[in-house]
């Protein structure tokens, strides 16, 4: 395209530095009970993640194998969405936004990023059943962190309690759900410490050491319960530097 060759020298420094590439995964978006909108034009794809309750963009991200310039337009129009609500959404004006850097709206990538930017309010609606049914299914801690408000309420909470107090309730999480489970196949966890405020170490004993879904489903699904119950940012990590058996 002849409009390549000439980028304004700031839509290139973006287009190399770009703030927004990158990717949002489905699980993420889920575990979280947030709507993820990821639409696809031409060489562009665009995710966009949305509270469902204040529809309101909380995260943005995008991936392209096309050219400079549709970078460049992505990742402004990824910069301008976070924040803003579904309706701003649908009044958006990319003409103004991109008119700035005079560029030509009838351009290729111009119109690949209207094109997603349409696509966003569209496909929203359906998103939105998603994420609400995956709020339904969460346990009271991912429950309450499914807003942008609830988040920042269990942020602190967390950050209130002492490591012992935040070691006890993990224990009383695992107790509840976790070992029983263990027990039955001969395994067993204990709890070593908690890293970095949200990383649990835990060091496997009997079956589980040396079981190979340690370190897959069994550890997702430890990760998983902690993180309904307990605290939604939590993960957890095996010890592996010892012997279990």
């Amino acid at each position: 395209m002849t409009q390549e060759a000439n980028i304004p020298e700031s839509l290139m420094k973006i287009a190399v530095e770009p703030k927004r590439r990158g990717a949002i995964f489905q699980v993420e978006a889920n575990n979280k009970g947030l709507a993820l909108v990821d639409a696809k034009s031409g060489t562009l794809k665009i995710y966009v993640l949305i509270d469902p309750e204040a529809e309101q963009v909380l995260d943005t991200k995008f991936f392209t194998y096309g050219g400079p310039l549709l970078t460049a337009l992505a990742d402004i129009l990824c910069e301008e969405l976070v924040g803003k609500k579904i309706d701003e959404i649908q009044n958006l004006s990319l003409e103004t936004l991109f008119g700035k850097f005079g560029i030509n709206p009838d351009s290729e990538a111009f119109q690949i990023v209207e094109k997603l930017s349409a696509m966003i309010v569209e496909v929203y609606p359906e998103k939105k059943q998603i994420a609400l049914a995956a709020i339904a299914a969460m346990g009271s801690a991912k429950l309450k962190a499914h807003t942008a408000t609830g988040r920042a309420e269990a942020d602190a909470e967390w950050n209130a309690l002492s490591e012992a107090e935040k070691i006890a309730k993990i224990e009383e999480a695992l107790d509840d759900s976790v070992r029983s489970m263990l027990a039955g196949d001969g395994g067993g966890l204990e709890v070593l410490s908690i890293k970095n405020n949200k990383t649990v170490l835990i060091r496997y004993q009997g079956a589980c050491a040396a079981c190979g879904a340690a370190s897959g489903g069994t550890l997702y699904y430890i990760e998983d319960q902690l993180q309904q119950h307990v605290y939604y940012d939590l993960n957890v990590e095996p010890d592996w530097t010892m012997d279990n058996g």
